[in-house]
């Protein structure tokens, strides 16, 4: 299971990064404080956001539907992955979701957050998934 998530992880990094289809994020492409508050509310169309699906301790979220955030990172971040590689594999999970799953079911659906909102997200989520304490936006 670790060796796959890994995988997955080390993959979407290389697509999304290496072909330049949604570029490098870097440290200072997005706001995490204002990434935390896009993460708990729905979406501009209404639509439920990135927590009504995703745990994600800092943010409060308890969503059952989509992946734990904690949990994988957590994982990614013992195995010696730092926060610039889970911040692009999240970039790249943003633009490019697998809308379903293997088994047929309903996953991320595409364009969720898009432009600035995907960077601050992607940031976000980065510096704080696996990390209850992370202090953003206390």
């Amino acid at each position: 299971m670790r060796a796959a998530l890994v995988t997955l992880l080390c993959a979407t990094a290389v697509l999304a990064t290496g072909c330049g289809a949604v570029g490098f994020l870097g440290s200072d492409g997005g706001d995490p404080v204002r990434g935390k508050e896009l993460f708990q509310q729905p979406t501009h169309d209404g639509q439920p956001g990135c927590g009504s699906c995703h745990v994600l301790a800092d943010a409060g979220t308890t969503g059952t539907q989509g992946p734990d955030l904690d949990a994988h990172f957590s994982v990614v971040r013992d195995q010696g992955f730092d926060e610039s590689t889970i911040r692009n594999v999240v970039r790249g999970q943003i633009a490019y979701p697998e809308e379903t799953t293997a088994a047929g079911e309903l996953g991320m659906p595409a364009n969720i957050v898009t432009g600035q909102d995907a960077r601050d997200v992607s940031v976000y989520v980065a510096r704080c998934a696996g990390v209850p304490d992370c202090g953003v936006g206390d």
